[in-house]
């Protein structure tokens, strides 16, 4: 009932028994004692070709999970959410806050990496183009990307020194006025 993608996994479904090679997958596991079974699944599964998989779970960096399968370069991304989340029932009735910090963990197949970065930095060698009309293109050339694929790479390109913006203009996508980024003229 409170799915918000079209394919999913329901308890029934037992996602642990699923293949998610392919995919990409957001998952938001049970928080008791099977977690760590959720969080190795999802970076397990991350190493197939052609997949992402984004989890949402409690910020325990003191586990032995976290150390295993999320910590020490095998997470590609650890964000850290400010405050505490409200969770919602299946009738979109909000609950009380979680008891605990939460972090989002992205991992993504070695051509997933390697591809979308190098996509996305090629297309900057040839213009100026907004997140969102990098995420149009790359969709175009077959990916299935989303403008929160593009962004952390964004980011780490601007801080790696790779790219810069140059300025802001009205997105051809969104029509909203937006940041417009370039490939440095020093970077090959």
């Amino acid at each position: 009932k409170s799915a918000k993608c079209a394919k999913y996994f329901t308890p029934d479904d037992d996602g642990l028994t699923r293949d998610w090679g392919g995919y990409r997958v957001f998952c938001n596991p049970p928080y008791g004692k099977a977690i760590s079974d959720w969080v190795r699944k999802g970076y397990e599964e991350s190493q197939k070709p052609g997949t992402v998989v984004v989890m949402l779970i409690p910020a325990r960096t003191d586990t032995s999970y976290y150390h295993d399968y999320i910590l020490h370069g095998k997470a590609d991304e650890i964000r850290f959410l400010r405050g505490r989340l409200k969770f919602t029932d299946e009738d979109g009735n909000t609950k009380d806050a979680a008891p605990f910090p939460s972090a989002v963990i992205v991992w993504r197949s070695q051509d997933m990496k390697r591809t979308l970065r190098e996509d996305v930095l090629e297309l900057l060698a040839h213009e100026q183009l907004t997140a969102n009309e990098i995420t149009e293109k790359l969709n175009e050339r077959g990916h299935k990307t989303t403008r929160s694929d593009v962004s952390p790479i964004l980011t780490k390109a601007q801080t790696a020194g790779t790219i810069q913006s140059a300025g802001k203009r009205m997105c051809s996508i969104t029509g909203k006025l937006a940041i417009v980024w370039e490939k440095k003229a020093n970077e090959s």
